[in-house]
């Protein structure tokens, strides 16, 4: 018999990600997040993995997510224990790699009282995080221990016990479908963080929540009108660019990058984990601009392979010698291609197509 977490919030979580067929979960074990302990380890369609460190954990889930291009759950107690997936977070905002961060939190009247494992979690990686989530405490849960704290909580809802947790229930459903959604979709880490109150180990064997599942909308090209502009340029420019960084192996079509190769006014760039390949494109970009730079006609040499459309693509671009480049030799159009990021690598970007190459 399978058995589910008490709290309603737990099962929420955990029901959300199998509806969005998120199988694997990385969990440091702990006491504050036993709730999602129990409601991944019970369930055979999850794929569980311990990691006692933190740390360890979370660049674990890290490249575990790279491979797959899957999100992939990080589940932590409560404390400091948080803190030690940053600089993987980091490394999976930079490098647009889906992550999902779930913290086991005390209530918020038990925050800034002296409690023991409690720090302020709300946010804590709001610089790098693609966005954070707060759920809201269920009240139907340890009632006793919410209403004779000090802080009366969620004075928003209603003051009837049971419409209120029903809004509750509404709220943290569209709250955690918001953000599986958010990370998929974007290819980044998002952080929920989810208040529980003792008991921590109680458990029924029948589901009490119906998840309903709202998908994501798709993405779409800009605005038509610029888009026929872009066409207009990219037809009447005799010098164009392609720079692609870190891209995931076969995310596009190999008939489309050759049709890319045998453009006579094309020119593609390529790092090294672009995973993208064709007999004319230049995988090797330091190995063609160091000779121009120790050329006698440098200036006159990169003049002639400056483009007038700059088009990028993919994640962070490593090589220092075609940042140098564009930075002195500007295109007159830069447009980066990308779900929910540009950066202005070149100091001329144009405008951002939040949309896949």
């Amino acid at each position: 018999m399978m058995m589910h977490p008490k709290i309603h919030s737990a099962q929420s979580f955990v029901a959300a990600c199998k509806a969005k067929q998120i199988k694997d979960i990385v969990i440091s074990p702990g006491s504050r997040n036993a709730p999602l302990i129990i409601g991944f380890s019970e369930n055979s369609f999850f794929n569980c993995y311990s990691v006692v460190d933190e740390r360890s954990a979370a660049f674990f889930a890290l490249g575990m997510a790279q491979q797959t291009q899957k999100p992939v759950v990080l589940v932590c107690t409560s404390g400091s224990a948080l803190l030690n997936y940053y600089p993987a977070i980091a490394e999976a905002f930079y490098s647009d790699i889906p992550l999902i961060v779930a913290s086991a939190d005390r209530p918020h009247y038990r925050i800034d009282i002296g409690d023991g494992q409690t720090i302020r979690q709300a946010e804590v990686f709001k610089n790098h995080i693609l966005e954070s989530f707060v759920l809201k405490q269920d009240l139907n849960h340890a009632p006793e221990a919410i209403f004779t704290s000090k802080k009366k909580p969620l004075s928003e809802f209603s003051s009837k016990d049971s419409i209120a947790q029903e809004q509750i229930q509404q709220y943290n459903q569209k709250t955690i479908n918001t953000a599986l959604n958010l990370s998929a979709s974007q290819k980044g880490p998002v952080h929920i963080n989810i208040p529980f109150e003792e008991p921590l180990y109680d458990v029924v064997d029948k589901q009490s929540i119906t998840f309903k599942n709202l998908k994501a909308l798709p993405l779409s090209l800009a605005e038509e009108t610029w888009v026929n502009r872009f066409v207009e340029i990219w037809n009447n420019s005799a010098k164009k660019m392609i720079l692609v960084g870190v891209n995931s192996p076969n995310t596009i079509p190999q008939d489309l990058l050759d049709k890319l190769g045998i453009d006579p006014s094309l020119i593609v760039f390529t790092e090294t984990t672009s995973n993208i390949h064709h007999p004319n494109f230049f995988p090797s970009i330091d190995k063609l601009i160091a000779p121009i730079e120790k050329s006698p006609r440098t200036s006159s040499y990169f003049k002639a392979l400056q483009p007038e459309v700059l088009v990028s693509f993919g994640g962070m671009i490593i090589s220092k010698k075609i940042k140098a480049f564009l930075r002195k030799f500007q295109p007159k159009h830069h447009w980066h291609i990308h779900p929910n990021k540009a950066y202005d690598t070149f100091f001329c970007l144009e405008k951002h197509l939040k949309t896949l190459p």
